[in-house]
């Protein structure tokens, strides 16, 4: 803590890595810095923080064809990007960049930009505000389903491809 080093090295990397397969990318947040040290390090003498910094907010999404079209052996590209209009220096253009640096080619084939869903104020909905309808809630129905009875993905898939995005 008190010299600013960095702790970055083959063992300390593998450790993390190892510990996001068995508990997920919250991990970092969740667990106490102790537990993100390998063995090696938690006495050593000296006190260790966590760093907090974003690297790139976009990366980890941008990085998506990857880990997503591989794991299912689709290959690249995709055929298909479909993402709202926000999106074009956001994920768009993330994964260009990403996809064109590891293999010389775009991640997909086209992109699909569609506008917002409103809220009943005319609002644009968004998880920072607070105002969306979860997809699960659709498809799988709320706590009480007489109030929020469970639709299906069919219903759900019905709504997208039936909203006029133009």
């Amino acid at each position: 803590e008190a010299s600013g080093d960095h702790l970055l090295n083959d063992t300390t990397i593998t450790h993390i890595i190892d510990i996001v397969k068995e508990k997920g990318t919250d991990a970092w947040w969740d667990l106490p810095v102790e537990d993100l040290l390998p063995p090696s390090y938690r006495n050593d003498g000296r006190r260790w923080k966590k760093g907090a910094d974003t690297m790139d907010v976009w990366f980890d999404s941008g990085c998506s064809w990857a880990s997503v079209l591989r794991a299912r052996n689709i290959s690249i590209p995709a055929d298909i990007y479909l993402e709202g209009s926000d999106q074009h220096r956001g994920w768009f253009q993330s994964s260009l960049l990403t996809s064109i640096c590891a293999t010389g080619k775009a991640p997909y084939k086209t992109v699909v930009t569609h506008g917002f869903v409103l809220d009943e104020k005319g609002m644009k909905m968004a998880k920072s505000v607070g105002n969306v309808i979860p997809p699960s809630l659709i498809t799988n129905g709320g706590k009480d389903l007489k109030r929020h009875p469970a639709y299906g993905v069919d219903v759900l898939r019905m709504f997208v491809a039936n909203s006029d995005y133009t």
